[in-house]
C-alpha cells in the first residue's frame, strides 16, 4: 500500500502537470452516490475493524465532488485500499466493503483523465490463484466459488465466438482455471475425500445468445452490456457464498476463548483468505464496471 507520503508527492508533481487542465474539470460526469449505501452498524465499534473503517469513510469522503480533482484521484486510491482493509477485518461486512473497494477503483480510474495519468486497462484475466495454496473457508463455499467461475468462462466462451467485443477465449480460459485451482484448493480442505465437482461445464446460455451486446441484468432490471452482467455475476455469486459462510456478528475485533496464540494463528489465516478473496472478486466487479456495468450505488448494493 502507498504511504500518505508517497501520495503529498505525487499530489504536488501532478499539481504542476494539470493545472492547464483544470480549465476543463468540470465537464468530467462524477459518479453518483458514492457513499456507502449504509448505516453504521455496530460491527465497527471498536478495534481495528473500527479503525480501518473510519480510514475508508475518511477517504472515501475526500474523493466526493466539490474537491480538487487531483486531490479526489488520490483520495480514491486510497480509498479503494482502505475499503479492501475494512473487507478483511470486519468479515460481517465482507461483501460490502468489497464492493466499494471496486467502485472506487473504478472512481480513480474516471478521474486519471482528468490528472493526465494513464491508467492501467482492467482485465479480470490478471486475477489468478497460482501462488495461493491453501484457502481457509469452507469447502461449500470454495465449490460454489468454483460454480460462478466456470460458468462465467463458458459464458465468455460463448460471447466470443459471437464476436462481442472484449469477450476473448484467454479471457474465458482464466475464469476456468480460477475455477478449477478452487476446485483444488477444496479438494486439500477435505478432511477425507473430496466432494463432488459442481461445474457443469455446459450452461444454458439462451438468453446470452438472443442478447449478446446488451441485456437486462436480472438483478437490478438494468439494461446494459451483456458481458458486464457476466462479470457481475460472477461476483455476486461468489459473495453470496461468502456472506452464508462469513460470521455475522456484533463485533468483529471480539475475542473467542482464552487461548491467544491459537487465536491469532488463525486471525492471521482469515486475514489472509479474506485477502485473496477481496482481491479475485474485486478485480471482476472493476472489470465489469469497465465494460459498462453501472458504478452508481444503486446498481451495485442489493
Amino acid at each position: 500500500m502507498q504511504t500518505r507520503r508517497i501520495f503529498s508527492s505525487l499530489r504536488n508533481f501532478l499539481r504542476r502537470r494539470v493545472v492547464p487542465a483544470l480549465a476543463v474539470a468540470a465537464l468530467v460526469v462524477p459518479l453518483a452516490a458514492c457513499n456507502a449505501p449504509r448505516i453504521e452498524s455496530p460491527v465497527e465499534s471498536a478495534g481495528p475493524c473500527r479503525t480501518a473503517y473510519d480510514n475508508a469513510v475518511s477517504d472515501s469522503s475526500q474523493s466526493d465532488a466539490g474537491h480538487p480533482f487531483i486531490d479526489r484521484y488520490l483520495s480514491a486510491g486510497n480509498a479503494a485500499q482502505s475499503w479492501r482493509e475494512a473487507a478483511i477485518l470486519c468479515p460481517s461486512q465482507f461483501s460490502i466493503y468489497t464492493i466499494k473497494s471496486a467502485q472506487m477503483q473504478w472512481l480513480q480510474r474516471s478521474l486519471s483523465v482528468q490528472v493526465g495519468v494513464t491508467p492501467t486497462q482492467p482485465n479480470a484475466a490478471l486475477a489468478n490463484l497460482d501462488n495461493v495454496f491453501a484457502l481457509h473457508v469452507s469447502r461449500d463455499t470454495l465449490a460454489s466459488m468454483a460454480l460462478a467461475e466456470d460458468r462465467a468462462g463458458f459464458e465468455i466462451a460463448v460471447l466470443a465466438a459471437k464476436g462481442v467485443g472484449n469477450a476473448t477465449l484467454r479471457l474465458s480460459d482464466g475464469h476456468k482455471a480460477v475455477a478449477s485451482r478452487l476446485i483444488s484448493l477444496e479438494t486439500k480442505n477435505a478432511s477425507a475425500t473430496a466432494s463432488n465437482d459442481p461445474r457443469k461445464k455446459v450452461y444454458d446460455v439462451t438468453d446470452l445468445l438472443a442478447h449478446p451486446e446488451t441485456i437486462t441484468d436480472p438483478s437490478t432490471g438494468l439494461q446494459t452490456s451483456t458481458i458486464g452482467v457476466v462479470e457481475m455475476d460472477c461476483a455476486r455469486e461468489s459473495l453470496a457464498a461468502l456472506s452464508r459462510a462469513l460470521p455475522v456478528s456484533k463485533s468483529d475485533d471480539s475475542s473467542v476463548g482464552n487461548d491467544t496464540s491459537s487465536k491469532n494463528s488463525k486471525t492471521e489465516s482469515s486475514g489472509k483468505t479474506l485477502a485473496v478473496l477481496a482481491d479475485l472478486i474485486s478485480s471482476r466487479i472493476y472489470f465489469a464496471l469497465s465494460l459498462g456495468y453501472p458504478a452508481f450505488d444503486a446498481a451495485l448494493y442489493e
